[in-house]
């Protein structure tokens, strides 16, 4: 096989102590894109990898750097798209995400609503519907503590296992009521998010408590919840969730459990995180002060 002399002279380079020229070499083949990235895959296959030993770290490299790649453009261009997003920012943190099978996953969800749904309902039937479904039927479950496992945060294993943070199910909940055409929509606030009922204008009826199996509640019951979460957050504040600030509240919130775990923080996740929220390039969303007597 004829390979790109260009490559092969960069390639013994790979393993130079120095971190100054192995970033030079990383832009360098960065600018070449994917072509670059198969050129060093087809030597990892015909040449012993002791040979190169630093071909298998940059492929890692070139490899994560295209991931941050798609994720900006996911972000530039979401297309309403909650899913690719989730899936993009996992992907990175566990690499074992494969979105055909979650994506599978998710319409089979659906599927379980829709097939319970018909004209005659009013959308507040449909919603009750919805909430018996999710959380009886299905048994989707909301566990603590975040902190002290943040995997219990992780969009594929929370769809997979059903359980998860209150924020990962609540993320899940809309997600599925999207793509059911349920009326439940995302509203964002400085703290966090909650699902709420919506009517055909877009005006809020009712909030979904997820640590309640879907119990509703009307907007002026609204600064109780807040208060019974320690958050004192002007109710005039909340807005309608788009899909990047749901992916950038599920990154941040990533981001303190995994800063904030009662073992070592992976420090090579805590930094992928930080990358991440950067590049929503907007104030974080779950900045919550917290009283010392309460943590």
């Amino acid at each position: 096989m004829v390979r790109n002399t260009e490559i092969l002279d960069i390639v013994p380079l790979l393993d130079d102590p120095d971190q100054y020229v192995r970033d030079a070499l990383f832009r360098q083949l960065k600018n070449m894109g994917r072509p670059a990235i198969e050129e060093l895959e087809g030597i990892c296959r015909d040449e012993s990898e002791a040979k190169y030993p630093g071909v298998g770290d940059m492929l890692s490299a070139l490899r994560e750097e295209l991931k941050f790649d798609a994720l900006k453009a996911w972000i530039e261009n979401t297309q309403d798209d909650l899913m690719t997003g989730l899936c993009l920012i996992q992907d990175l943190l566990s690499n074992d995400v494969d979105q055909q099978v979650l994506q599978g996953v998710l319409m089979d969800h659906v599927n379980e609503i829709v097939v319970e749904l018909n004209d005659d309902q009013t959308f507040m039937e449909k919603v009750k519907l919805y909430n018996h479904v999710f959380f009886h039927r299905l048994h989707y479950k909301t566990v603590d503590p975040m902190f002290s496992d943040p995997g219990k945060t992780f969009f594929h294993r929370a769809l997979k296992n059903k359980e998860g943070s209150p924020v990962i199910i609540g993320i899940i909940y809309l997600l599925v009521a999207y793509h059911a055409g349920i009326s439940v929509r995302g509203r964002v606030f400085k703290g966090g998010f909650l699902p709420a009922v919506t009517d055909t204008s877009g005006n809020v009826l009712f909030y979904v408590n997820v640590y309640k199996n879907g119990l509703l509640f009307p907007h002026n019951e609204l600064k109780s919840f807040l208060s019974d979460m320690n958050l004192q957050i002007p109710s005039e504040s909340f807005r309608e969730a788009r899909s990047e600030d749901l992916a950038q509240i599920y990154a941040e919130t990533l981001y303190y459990s995994f800063s904030a775990t009662e073992e070592s923080p992976d420090n090579r996740i805590v930094s992928k995180l930080e990358k991440i929220m950067e590049m929503f390039g907007k104030d974080h969303s779950l900045l919550i002060e917290i009283d010392e007597e309460d943590e």
